[in-house]
């Protein structure tokens, strides 16, 4: 797949994963909406994810899994693009404002609640800084995309590399889960099986949930799973309000003062 097509697959895309392993070992894995940055995939992550967007770019290698079909444009192809990243520290919101807010207010309507006039954006301030992570793109692979609620994505730890695939989930028994991957067997290791769900096309939902253990092929043993999976019911005025002000508060405190 040539970069033109890869740019295009992301520009197309709806939610996706990033995946990487951190210092110590463990693989990692968060829901992300991919951005594009002259035609680099990146992540325009907010002072309240400070620590995550820092953890990000210390990582030797990331994948960004584009597999999930929902709510895509015409350009879309399910892919694996593998990299490394890159922090561009924006902490007075240039790069947002003038390469990326507009990408993101049409692919994540959420954040027009804070950026989607001038008004909005002075009030909101604190949303523009940004911690950008850009993917300087080595490989791309194709992958299946998922197709139902039993699909997952596994993310196994080879050394420092994250090796991924989609997983579909056969069985649970306790704390083992039987998994279903067609194709090459993912080595044994550490592993997380990760899943999430969002309402299309608004995205005022969005659940992320991980079942982390051992993963020997076929069955992952499960160390600590999710309380639960799903998107659950829909939040209310008052939990709606108490997330904004707890976003505002983090990002205010995290950002640099000069």
């Amino acid at each position: 797949m040539t970069a033109a097509e890869t740019a295009a697959s992301v520009a197309a895309s709806s939610v996706s994963e990033l995946c990487w392993v951190d210092d110590t070992g463990r693989p990692q894995v968060r829901g992300v909406v991919a951005l594009l940055r002259e035609d680099r995939p990146a992540l325009a992550f907010t002072y309240a994810d400070e620590q995550l967007a820092r953890d990000v770019a210390a990582a030797p290698e990331v994948r960004l899994v584009l597999s999930e079909p929902r709510s895509t444009g015409g350009g879309f192809h399910p892919l694996v693009a593998t990299g490394r990243p890159r922090l561009v520290e924006d902490p007075r919101g240039d790069v947002y404002l003038t390469e990326l807010v507009v990408q993101e207010l049409r692919r994540y309507p959420p954040s027009r609640l804070y950026a989607d006039s001038p008004l909005l954006m002075r009030e909101h301030w604190w949303f523009l800084p940004r911690l950008v992570v850009e993917i300087e793109v080595a490989a791309v692979e194709p992958i299946g995309p998922r197709t139902g609620e039993r699909d997952h994505l596994l993310v196994v730890a080879d050394d420092r590399r994250p090796v991924v695939h989609v997983a579909g989930i056969v069985e649970q028994a306790g704390d083992v889960v039987t998994l279903d991957i067609p194709g090459p067997t993912l080595p044994e290791g550490q592993a997380v099986l990760f899943g999430q769900d969002a309402s299309f096309p608004d995205l005022e939902q969005w659940s992320q949930w991980h079942y982390r253990g051992w993963w020997d092929p076929p069955t992952l043993t499960v160390e600590d799973a999710p309380a639960r999976t799903g998107l659950g019911r829909p939040s209310g005025l008052l939990q709606r309000w108490r997330r904004q002000r707890a976003l505002e508060r983090a990002c205010t405190e995290a950002i640099p003062r000069t």
